[in-house]
């Protein structure tokens, strides 16, 4: 383990995710309802406690984008964002966690004896059956130009406030400017613009080149924990094109689509809104 930490400082300090897959098994049946995504974002910080209890804190109470991010919960082939659901004694719930640097270390620091938690009022086992480390300058290689994305999660993105209002206003159209800016300004929050540098000239080129070729899905609604106000998203699949030839802006987009797969995308991604898949399509 320790050539294994000392492997990884100087990528550490490059730019790195660490991303894990996470089995839970009940030990009797238990109910999940709406998001679910709260829950695996709970599970994540009361296993980070036990080793960093102020870190886990500062998680939790930060308003700023989060080095951190969770999918809903899934069981079976379902992502489990709304409706209700009975999870048998020792059935499989899956979710994945990405983190960045220095709380992905710690996170991984955290798996010695990782144990079990509470389910609700049921105990749960929990492991990690996977570990991958992602470096940030990996993400950085061409991609093809036609490509699918599916909305695993409800997606939407906060509007910008051009008058005073008290309540956030989403627009849900997944359109590929939505989502561009929407991960850009989070890589830029968390990476800089080093890879970025002229990203108001890149989303130009994303807004006039890659095109929505076909959309099929509808706006849902779930709800969050502790809370009785719907939160609506998107859900279903886009297919995009790229009408345009440059490599170089081709690649910034696909590594920002990489990003966007391993951290969600979109407003609340950090609780595991806006998961997302892409598929090229050659």
């Amino acid at each position: 383990m320790g050539l294994f930490i000392r492997g990884f400082v100087f990528v550490v300090l490059m730019g790195v995710v660490f991303v894990f897959d996470f089995v839970l098994r009940p030990s009797s049946a238990v109910v999940l309802s709406n998001f679910t995504g709260s829950i695996a974002m709970s599970i994540v910080l009361r296993v980070l406690s036990r080793v960093d209890e102020d870190l886990a804190k500062s998680l939790h109470d930060s308003r700023v984008p989060k080095p951190v991010s969770v999918t809903p919960l899934v069981y079976g082939n379902r992502v489990l964002w709304g409706g209700r659901f009975v999870v048998e004694a020792g059935g499989e719930v899956r979710f994945r966690v990405s983190a960045l640097e220095g709380i992905g270390l710690r996170l991984l620091d955290s798996l010695d004896g990782l144990g079990g938690v509470r389910l609700f009022n049921v105990d749960a086992s929990l492991m990690a059956s996977s570990v991958e480390v992602v470096r940030v300058d990996e993400l950085f290689s061409p991609g093809p130009t036609k490509f699918v994305i599916e909305f695993l999660s409800p997606i939407r993105f906060a509007r910008r406030r051009t008058m005073r209002r008290r309540r956030v206003k989403y627009d849900f159209c997944p359109s590929m400017e939505n989502i561009a800016r929407s991960t850009i300004n989070y890589w830029v929050r968390v990476f800089g613009d080093g890879y970025f540098r002229d990203w108001p000239r890149f989303l130009r080129w994303v807004y006039n080149y890659v095109y929505t070729s076909d959309i099929y899905g509808r706006v849902v609604s779930t709800r969050l924990p502790n809370s009785e106000e719907p939160q609506l998203g998107f859900i279903g699949r886009a297919r995009y094109e790229i009408k345009s030839k440059r490599e170089s802006r081709i690649t910034q987009l696909w590594a920002l689509l990489r990003l966007a797969e391993l951290m969600n995308t979109g407003t609340t991604r950090s609780l595991g809104f806006g998961h997302i898949r892409v598929r090229g399509l050659g």
